[in-house]
């Protein structure tokens, strides 16, 4: 009686519509040949600690070789909520399909398809609902269920079907959402996630939190329905938060620098990031490259709204190794598959250079308590070469300075004086070039003052020398490449290292360095993190260019920040390194720490020739009962006996100097 009164409704054209086709289905009367099966797997990157990175390929899938590999909660939920006759039917299901039907006469709009069915519109139709649609979806499902196990189906269902966020696929879904893979998912995830199939805009979790975890517990009540979970289960497991550990799109820049590494690893082996589905494993570490977003984000909401377009360059790699762990290739609005400022800029870094003026003088044998002069002098005067180096306040001393304080201080004045003095432009070049440094450095005085262009990531691996006993690690981004099937392709078995300084002066660089960190230019960071640290700040004269480079045993970091117009000026306070620069640091540090023990504390060592021996700060030399100002200074014992040599030397100037005071 009250489906006579449906069809009086005016539903009567709807019931001869669809109906009656849908009844012939039971004849068995069509057959079609399938099209083929075509589906996009991309292939992905992950971090050296197991997180997903991002993918390489037209769409975010990656194939689950078999169920198997999938939590088999994800199953019973999807069975239990999309097709519970999928068992039992041969691709359709009348009473599905008449279900569907008399919900969708009744107000309730419900498809009434089958996994079979849903997987054939998704493999090879549109998603327009017209009858015809409908018609050839049911043909399609039949051969897909003739040609194919359950299982097989049930596979390929999960590897195609959209989860929202760009997921497409159960595995690309459990990375997105929870950050796992599908076969460690829980019985509450894997309900939430088959939740999502219905809308997976409509559940969206960001937008949506609450109908998310109400459709989940839909989900989890069918699981009850099916006799999958019990009652004192399905209670407990509604209560359950929906815990998302969404992926947060982190280390773009990065993703596309390990694209063009792979790039040409894989044009030797014939293969192709998009044509092959390839796993690859990353130098990145995922709590350091948080770290290092963070601290970014952090830093520029201090800046002032004009200073919001200024870019970054931050890379960090690791010493010993040269294994690239985070990288920030440009600002929050940047196209990360343009141009990278971590690797791919070359600009001043002003005092961050003077590392490797003092560098060399330390390895002739020069100790930390060589008196500098800090008075104005005029390089090659008259001049085309005129040179008028300036300290940053334009002040000077009458006083001579010890190397230790005026690297500590950045005392301008003292470096002129060094490399027109105690070396020469070409010593410091050599030098700068023996620790990996790859840019053409001009051989003039000023570069004393970091005036000829360098990258971030040349700046960060230079230090890490300094990091770890005279060691250079060439840097790198990718461990090894596999195949789908886990075979491996590539594997970055030798690192390539090799000694290019004495421990001795790497050390007693490091310690002068620490000083800039705990009392100079870049004491800001010691706000944020307390632990080991050493490092140097950068600032160019026409302020354009802002560095920090700073490291501990563990990690070294080069960060730039400027505009890509190096006529742009930075300002607001922001133009120092110390500004600028090492705030970002000190934050990135102190978050590194809190969650990765024992990076905090973990010291430089102190090599066996190195002694601390008193010494006097006028001459240089091992203190006299006669010195008036003496201090106990870290000194390479085996080349004490050079510093009387050094302080009468025979010089053969190259340029002329003139003492303007």
């Amino acid at each position: 009686m009250r489906l006579f009164k449906i069809f009086n409704t005016g539903n009567s054209l709807l019931f001869f519509k669809i109906i009656i086709p849908f009844l012939a289905i039971s004849l068995n009367i069509f057959s079609q040949d399938l099209p083929k099966i075509n589906i996009q797997y991309s292939s992905y990157a992950m971090t050296s600690d197991g997180h997903l990175v991002g993918f390489y390929g037209e769409k975010n899938r990656v194939d689950a070789l078999s169920t198997g590999y999938i939590s088999k909660y994800v199953i019973w939920s999807l069975i239990a909520t999309e097709d519970r006759d999928f068992y039992n039917h041969d691709g359709v299901s009348i009473k599905g399909i008449l279900r569907g039907i008399f919900k969708t006469i009744t107000g309730h709009i419900q498809g009434g398809s089958t996994l079979t069915m849903q997987l054939a519109r998704n493999l090879f139709l549109s998603n327009v609902r017209t009858i015809s649609r409908k018609w050839e979806e049911i043909k399609l499902a039949r051969e897909l269920e003739k040609k194919f196990s359950k299982d097989q189906i049930l596979l390929m269902y999960l590897n195609t079907v959209y989860f929202g966020r760009g997921a497409y696929g159960i595995w690309a879904a459990s990375e997105e959402y929870f950050g796992k893979t599908p076969d460690q998912l829980s019985v509450t995830e894997s309900a939430a996630l088959v939740g999502l199939v219905q809308s997976p805009s409509g559940y969206d979790p960001v937008k949506y939190p609450g109908k998310m975890l109400a459709r989940r517990n839909i989900v989890l009540h069918n699981l009850l329905d099916q006799n999958k979970i019990s009652q004192s289960d399905y209670e407990k497991f509604i209560q359950t938060p929906l815990d998302l550990n969404l992926n947060d799109n982190f280390g773009k820049y990065f993703l596309e620098s390990v694209r063009k590494e792979a790039v040409d690893i894989l044009s030797h082996k014939g293969l192709s990031l998009d044509k092959d589905e390839l796993k690859i494993i990353t130098t990145l570490n995922y709590n350091m490259q948080k770290a290092a977003e963070n601290s970014v984000a952090s830093q520029w909401m201090n800046f002032p709204a004009s200073m919001k377009t200024a870019q970054i360059g931050l890379i960090s790699v690791e010493p010993g190794t040269g294994m690239i762990r985070a990288e920030i290739g440009g600002n929050f609005q940047s196209n990360p598959r343009g141009l990278n400022r971590a690797t791919q800029i070359f600009r001043q870094p002003g005092s961050s250079f003077k590392a490797f003026l003092y560098g060399s003088l330390l390895k002739k044998g020069y100790t930390l308590a060589e008196p500098l002069s800090d008075l104005p002098i005029v390089v090659d005067s008259g001049s085309a070469m005129e040179w008028k180096p300036q300290n940053d306040d334009e002040s000077f001393s009458e006083k001579p300075v010890s190397m230790e304080l005026a690297i500590q201080n950045s005392i301008n004045l003292s470096a002129a004086y060094s490399i027109t003095h105690l070396t020469s432009p070409d010593s410091v070049v050599d030098f700068a070039y023996q620790l990996g440094i790859k840019s053409k450095i001009p051989s003039v005085p000023s570069i004393a003052l970091g005036t000829g262009d360098v990258s971030p990531i040349e700046m960060a691996a230079a230090y890490s020398v300094f990091a770890d006993d005279g060691i250079y690690a060439k840097p790198f981004s990718i461990l090894k490449i596999e195949d789908k099937n886990g075979k491996l392709i590539y594997s970055a078995n030798s690192i390539d290292t090799s000694t290019v300084l004495d421990s001795a002066t790497s050390y007693l660089m490091t310690s002068a360095l620490q000083h800039v960190v705990d009392n100079g230019t870049a004491s800001s960071i010691r706000k944020y993190y307390k632990g080991t640290a050493a490092g140097k700040t950068g600032t160019t004269q026409n302020f354009t260019d802002a560095w920090f480079v700073g490291y501990n045993p563990k990690l070294a970091t080069a960060i730039w920040i400027g505009f890509d117009n190096p006529k742009r000026k930075l300002f607001g306070g922001f133009q120092y390194g110390g500004a600028a620069c090492a705030p970002i640091w000190g934050k990135m540090m102190e978050e590194i720490a809190r969650n990765i023990p024992g990076f905090e504390y973990s010291n430089f060592k102190i090599p066996s020739n190195v002694h601390e021996i008193e010494m006097c700060e006028n001459t240089g030399e091992p203190a006299k009962s006669n010195c008036t100002d003496s201090k106990i200074y870290p000194v390479n014992f085996d080349l004490l006996s050079k510093i009387y040599l050094l302080h009468h030397p025979v010089q053969k100037e190259v340029f002329t100097i003139d003492h303007a005071w």
